[in-house]
């Protein structure tokens, strides 16, 4: 890893050569796309925003040519290479002036409610037009006699009234991974270990806490679970306090000096029992924003002489 980070930041044209490979590689494998934000990021963040830019206009154009070369889309290519990049300079811009992680994951999730809030500006009805687009995809790739004898409809009518929060919500996972990425690679750089001392120390504003069991209230108790506007959003909260969550989890074993199997139990928790896992995950973190446990574990540590 330390080896690609110092050979992304020899020059623009080799960060240029990154973040267009790994994105073309994502058309096959989709979690190559976060590698190639994380490239953004890091040169936005270390060059600044000239020469981030300078690099995210000349792979958009790298982008365009292999897009019309190999599939003759060079615009929608380019379009794609346009949404993964932008908002990932405009993140390494603010981790790279701010120099904390936690402001740039507040404004992912900034970010991400404003894409929650466009689809509801944008479509008349969200759910309608998600249905539209599962459906598609559903009946591209299921022949009839196999939909027929599924409940593929009642799953995408489900799923369909909670896309416009879950998009949005996985967007901002995507970019918290790409934003630890690019953070854990110039700490290789620059300071080894300093990555894994900050996200262990990672803990968002007070707004957040405040925010949060609003839109709870409001948008999921007192509608019955309805989606709507403010539940969507809610779903943005959950995803910032399960990053808290991690990041105490990891705070709390290496305070401890507890083995590493722990995380591996937590990290497959979340793989096997995702829904039920996040939940709980994200409501370890809402409460360590109150409670701090961290905190308190170094207290009372330091109390018994530890």
């Amino acid at each position: 890893m330390k080896a690609f980070a110092n050979w992304v930041m020899k020059g623009r044209m080799q960060a240029v050569i990154a973040a267009t490979v790994l994105a073309m590689l994502a058309l096959l494998v989709t979690p190559l796309a976060l590698l190639s934000s994380a490239v953004i990021v890091l040169t936005v963040q270390r060059q600044g925003w000239r020469e981030g830019g300078l690099v995210v206009a000349s792979a958009l154009l790298a982008l365009a040519g292999l897009g019309g070369l190999l599939f003759q889309m060079p615009l929608a290519v380019a379009l794609i290479g346009a949404m993964l990049w932008l908002p990932a300079a405009l993140l390494g811009g603010v981790l790279g002036s701010s120099g904390s992680l936690r402001l740039a994951i507040e404004t992912a999730a900034i970010i991400a409610g404003g894409i929650v809030f466009a689809q509801y500006a944008l479509l008349d009805d969200p759910a309608a037009f998600w249905a539209d687009a599962l459906n598609e995809f559903v009946n591209q790739r299921l022949d009839a006699e196999m939909l027929a004898g599924s409940n593929v409809g009642q799953l995408v009518e489900l799923m369909s009234g909670w896309m416009a929060g879950g998009v949005a919500a996985t967007w901002l996972l995507g970019s918290v991974v790409s934003l630890c990425l690019a953070r854990y690679w110039a700490a290789l750089i620059d300071k080894p270990g300093a990555f894994a001392a900050e996200f262990r120390r990672l803990r968002f504003g007070r707004w957040l806490l405040l925010l949060v069991p609003i839109l709870l209230v409001a948008g999921v108790l007192l509608t019955g679970g309805e989606p709507n506007l403010l539940s969507q959003l809610y779903l943005v909260g959950m995803v910032v306090f399960m990053v808290q969550g991690l990041s105490a989890a990891h705070g709390l074993v290496a305070e401890f000096g507890a083995s590493p199997a722990w995380l591996f139990g937590l990290y497959l928790l979340l793989v096997l029992v995702a829904p039920q896992g996040a939940t709980a995950l994200a409501a370890a973190g809402y409460a360590d924003g109150w409670m701090d446990f961290r905190a308190r574990a170094r207290a009372r540590r330091s109390k018994t002489g530890d």
